[in-house]
């Protein structure tokens, strides 16, 4: 029970997260967007983050909804943290007959897709893009 609630608050606080950073570009920010999947299946929802490599700019990111994204970015080499997610049914808020009920989403990528040291996908972004795609797998190679 602990672990689906924290997955919940976790999903929202990302999601919180990453409508702030993607509502509007800023003025040194480019538009970038793309599919993400997971062997081969969109991730249903989720968020991408860009993370500046050398820590000289800000992160970027958006969220992920049918298998496509929408990111603000600062320019720069990135490494690209993404946490995607399923709906897999509903769950009550409290433990009592009548409590109202929520959606209940499990996690779809492996924790190496959600941690800058070990995050195998990177991005160089020099302009707006609209085809940057990225392909995970469950047999990850984790960046060493």
């Amino acid at each position: 029970m602990r672990t689906p609630m924290l997955t919940t608050v976790l999903v929202a606080a990302l999601s919180l997260l990453s409508i702030g950073c993607s509502s509007e570009a800023k003025s040194n920010e480019v538009k970038v967007s793309g599919k993400v999947t997971m062997d081969g299946q969109p991730i249903e929802i989720g968020s991408v983050s860009f993370v500046s490599a050398d820590g000289a700019t800000p992160t970027g990111g958006g969220n992920i909804k049918d298998g496509t994204y929408v990111a603000f970015v600062a320019p720069g080499e990135k490494r690209v943290m993404v946490l995607g997610n399923k709906l897999v049914g509903k769950e009550k808020l409290y433990d009592t007959p009548d409590s109202p009920t929520r959606d209940k989403y499990e996690k779809v990528t492996p924790p190496e897709y959600n941690a800058f040291e070990l995050t195998p996908l990177t991005a160089s972004i020099s302009g707006a893009q609209d085809d940057l795609h990225f392909e995970l797998t469950k047999k990850v190679k984790a960046r060493r």
